[in-house]
């Protein structure tokens, strides 16, 4: 597997930016691989067009065809290129004026994105009995530069290690699994003034 920050080429951010490709992307990382088949169920996509959004991904090096999986080679199993997610690094893309507007792109994609998800937790009304988990969390620390990249790194390895644990298919009965999706952000208080 590759590393898990994106390529500087323009077109490869502008190929994630699809919200359709983005909850692809994210499905693979939960599950490890899958097919097209699993994935438009998963969705509620229809399968051809979740075929050309998995190959347009392929194309520029986002997934990969997972060789290992799909023993009766029926259908074609895809699994994330990197290992451990997707980086987008702004001062990479973004150093010609195709890569500032692929960025423009991929930042209004996720900003939509993001606060979609934000107004549904917050208007969620939280089940009783033990269901689904919706939750938000805002936690100020008083940390120096050093100690909050420190955070970030803890952070995101411990995120890792609860994908990594979904995606080992032979612990679990995947029919009693769903797809959670943590979003963390950790920046200076000043900066929401």
């Amino acid at each position: 597997m590759a590393e898990n920050y994106l390529d500087a080429d323009p077109k490869v951010l502008r190929a994630i930016a699809h919200p359709l490709r983005q909850a692809l992307v994210h499905e693979l990382y939960a599950r490890g691989s899958a097919t097209a088949t699993t994935l438009g169920t998963a969705l509620d996509k229809p399968v051809n067009s979740v075929s050309f959004h998995l190959r347009q991904l392929a194309k520029h090096g986002l997934i990969e065809v997972d060789t290992d999986a799909g023993a009766d080679g029926r259908e074609r199993w895809w699994r994330p290129a990197a290992e451990d997610g997707l980086r987008v690094c702004r001062s990479d893309v973004a150093t010609t004026e195709e890569g500032e507007a692929a960025y423009a792109i991929y930042r209004r994609t996720n900003v939509a994105q993001w606060a979609s998800l934000m107004d549904k937790v917050f208007s969620h009304e939280q089940e009783e009995d033990g269901g689904e988990v919706w939750t938000s969390n805002d936690v100020p620390m008083l940390l120096t530069d050093d100690e909050a990249r420190e955070y970030a790194q803890e952070l995101f390895a411990l995120m890792n290690k609860w994908m990594r644990r979904g995606q080992n298919r032979a612990e679990f009965d995947e029919a009693e699994r769903r797809t959670y999706l943590s979003v963390a952000l950790l920046l200076p208080r000043q900066a929401e003034e």
